[in-house]
């Protein structure tokens, strides 16, 4: 899905026909939205989100670094990689990670997946509506059940 299209469906949704929301508005509700689907995808172990990289001692931790996939012979403590091993000199790490932020250039929303877009479009509508304090009660409850069937089925 484009993000010129996730922007306009935001504004449709809200029916904010006078443009309340700006462009920029918009897409860090996209960006929380996106941000809460890949933790919950990542809790479910979703293949897709894993990242790989070799490790080197007093490496920084990856950039978006959620969990290790696996266990390695590396300790992490303040943001610096530490390898317990004193006979190895890297690692090869597999991890899980978020995706990046979506910015005004970004053309795609970071999934490649018509129902984790569509989640991720409805995320951000709650949260346009809830920042305007509507009664959003029932279209969580719907969202949430959505995610979770999402995440079920991807684990």
């Amino acid at each position: 899905m484009e993000v010129e299209d996730a922007i306009t469906r935001i504004r449709q949704e809200t029916h904010d026909i006078s443009k309340e929301y700006s462009d920029e508005r918009c897409l860090q509700f996209l960006n929380t939205a996106t941000q809460q689907v890949a933790s919950l995808l990542i809790g479910a172990k979703w293949p897709v989100l894993v990242e790989e990289t070799t490790m080197r001692d007093g490496d920084s931790i990856p950039k978006n670094y959620m969990s290790a996939c696996g266990t390695y012979p590396l300790s992490m403590t303040a943001g610096t990689v530490h390898i317990t091993d004193p006979d190895v000199t890297a690692v090869k790490f597999r991890y899980f990670a978020t995706p990046a932020l979506i910015e005004s250039t970004t053309k795609e929303l970071p999934f490649n997946h018509d129902a984790i877009n569509d989640i991720i479009v409805k995320s951000a509508v709650l949260l346009a509506l809830n920042e305007n304090e509507y009664d959003i009660s029932q279209d969580t409850n719907i969202v949430n059940a959505l995610q979770q069937a999402i995440s079920t089925g991807m684990s």
